[in-house]
């Protein structure tokens, strides 16, 4: 049995395991194997591995892409140590910014960790098992467009809205399908453009709900920043605040459905804030925990404000 994992989150995550999924389905070597294709996002991505970790029969291999490293997966060292003992191969293709020290304990611990912050993970791995393949390099061209938010395909914006769209453990047969049609090239499947059809109310409605509870807070000696929530992705917030409320110095995006934080920002160091709060991810953008984030319905929790403020206020 071979296991993939990959963040459940956006087209980097899906286009991952996409590319690998078809590298084991072109090679004969691998037809009999049982492949099966998981989803994570950082708040149950080490309760997911501690699972696989009681699979009978272990895995062959486990395969990890795109999830960078919070400070609380450390409890993963000794599951890996075991796991590895035991005769499973692991593999951790990622992009995210980690410590060097880090990385060094990971390596000692797995078969392959591969880290290129200058790279998505698609790219990583299409690198890693397909290099020339043409339809492995559409994936991680798509997955690049939409992680840099270089904006060149239409097509990787629909994708991403698609994977926003089906987030949790109820659609993960959607994201299955997803990963199944990317994995055979099948980028103009009917089945996206009916997805895009059952979502165009969704996006629309909890859009105009995130810019409508859009709330500025001010921080003195560093401007206004600015913080909203939806039924939406946390940097598809953050994106869209960006876009209405270009003044504002940081924007952070609550996705309540999973009640995950991202903070976008280029005037402080997100990797570095988030780290605050067991968090991680990119210079420019990162997600974090918090564990009451609102103290009501639709009104955030004053203590997680004053947080937010004095974190800032620290990198200054």
């Amino acid at each position: 049995m071979i296991v993939s994992i990959t963040h459940e989150h956006d087209l980097d995550g899906l286009g991952s395991q996409a590319i690998i999924k078809r590298y084991f389905n072109l090679n004969s070597e691998f037809h009999s194997v049982d492949f099966r294709g998981y989803f994570a996002h950082y708040n149950n991505f080490v309760e997911k591995i501690k699972s696989f970790s009681e699979l009978k029969p272990l895995p062959s291999q486990l395969i990890i892409s795109d999830i960078g490293f919070n400070e609380d997966f450390k409890d993963l060292f000794s599951i890996f140590q075991n796991m590895k003992e035991q005769g499973c191969k692991i593999s951790w293709f990622d992009h995210h910014i980690v410590d060097e020290s880090t990385k060094e304990k990971l390596r000692s611990l797995v078969h392959i960790y591969s880290n290129d912050t200058k790279k998505c993970a698609a790219e990583i791995i299409k690198l890693h098992y397909l290099p020339n393949d043409p339809i492995t390099s559409k994936i991680a061209e798509f997955a690049r467009d939409t992680d840099f938010s270089t904006n060149i395909y239409k097509l990787a914006s629909d994708l991403q809205l698609i994977i926003g769209f089906n987030l949790g453990a109820q659609n993960d047969k959607n994201k299955q399908r997803i990963v199944e049609l990317l994995s055979q090239g099948d980028f103009q499947n009917p089945w996206f453009n009916l997805q895009l059809e059952n979502l165009k109310k969704w996006n629309e409605e909890e859009s105009d709900f995130a810019i409508n509870h859009a709330k500025f807070i001010p921080i003195k000696s560093f401007g206004k920043i600015i913080i909203s929530w939806a039924k939406i992705g946390g940097g598809k917030i953050t994106r869209l605040l960006k876009e209405r409320f270009p003044e504002a110095k940081a924007r952070i995006g609550i996705d309540t459905r999973h009640n995950e934080i991202i903070i976008h920002s280029d005037f402080i160091n997100c990797r570095d804030f988030a780290r605050t709060f067991t968090g991680g991810g990119h210079k420019e953008r990162a997600g974090f925990k918090y564990p009451q984030i609102f103290e009501k319905d639709n009104v955030l929790n004053k203590s997680f404000i004053d947080d937010i403020k004095e974190t800032i206020i620290k990198q200054i």
